[in-house]
């Protein structure tokens, strides 16, 4: 019973198409290297399934980053994913901003959405394809009660692409778990324009909706169902067709070589106000892993 996949599928013979994914264990290796608050934990996990939805629906070799960049005491999350199914997650915050206003609104102990905290900001993702190719990138104002709120309203006014999406999460003791459902209309069938059959195809979706968000969070947690079993519980009679089923696993990418080549090229100056006892020492906010260099090695790279 794999946890930790994203499946592919269409409905209503290929007029639409969806995503379903739910995150386990790729959480908990990502929150084994950080103690995160909270409202902090939830929110780098559900960026980490909207990460893995919106990256699905791209073609691309290399790497998707799903980032949110905002002023208020969450200030960044990131999340990025390889097409070898590959990734990591990190969040910045000020967790004592966080504690006081909570205390001040009396909301201790509530799971508060993560736009709430992020403030005034913009949602960006970039697709990195390596060497000699061009960067892409989507970028919208972070706007919505909550992100996937943010995220429709990117394909709506971005991609003008109808999508509805729902964002599940759980906690049990320390354990994170995610899951996200989504579903797009196509613009074309076989490469024919489909207008003409726009009263059967706009209650098709109005049906589709309706049944996606028929979708309970202890479904969708269920550990013995699949999530073959949930898109069958919901779409069986939209002949819902499995195209494709792909896992995830935590991988970061960071060395000391790639640490090292950034440090180097600082200003020395800049170099010296980071230097403790001859040497600079950093951690990757991804994984943990912690990377020391003697001055002298940075200098002279």
């Amino acid at each position: 019973m794999m946890n930790d996949n994203c499946i592919s599928f269409n409905l209503d013979d290929n007029v639409f198409r969806g995503r379903v994914v739910r995150l386990d264990k790729v959480l908990s290796d990502i929150f084994s290297h950080q103690s995160y608050p909270d409202n902090v934990a939830a929110a780098v996990a559900e960026t980490s399934v909207l990460g893995v939805l919106i990256s699905s629906l791209m073609k691309f070799e290399g790497i998707f980053t799903l980032q949110m960049q905002g002023n208020g005491p969450l200030s960044v999350l990131v999340a990025d994913v390889t097409s070898a199914g590959k990734m990591r997650a990190t969040a910045k915050y000020d967790a004592k901003a966080i504690a006081d206003a909570q205390i001040l609104r009396k909301t201790e102990g509530q799971i508060e959405p993560a736009p709430h905290w992020l403030g005034q900001g913009n949602l960006i993702f970039t697709i990195d394809q390596g060497k000699n190719t061009d960067l892409y990138q989507g970028v919208v104002d972070l706007q919505g009660k909550n992100l996937a709120e943010c995220a429709l309203r990117y394909f709506k006014n971005s991609e003008q692409i109808d999508t509805h999406l729902r964002l599940f999460l759980q906690k049990n003791g320390n354990e994170w778990k995610a899951a996200g459902i989504l579903i797009q209309k196509m613009p074309t069938k076989g490469g024919k324009d489909i207008s003409e059959d726009s009263d059967m195809l706009a209650e098709l979706w109005n049906e589709d909706k309706i049944l996606t968000d028929s979708l309970k969070q202890e479904e969708i947690f269920d550990k013995n169902l699949s999530l073959n079993d949930i898109l069958f519980r919901l779409f069986h009679e939209h002949k819902v067709r499995v195209v494709k089923n792909t896992e995830y696993q935590f991988g970061c990418r960071c060395s000391r070589k790639k640490l090292l080549n950034t440090l180097s090229s600082m200003k020395k100056e800049d170099i010296d106000d980071m230097v403790e006892n001859g040497k600079i020492t950093a951690t990757c906010n991804f994984c943990g892993q912690i990377y020391s260099f003697d001055k002298g090695e940075l200098i002279k790279h």
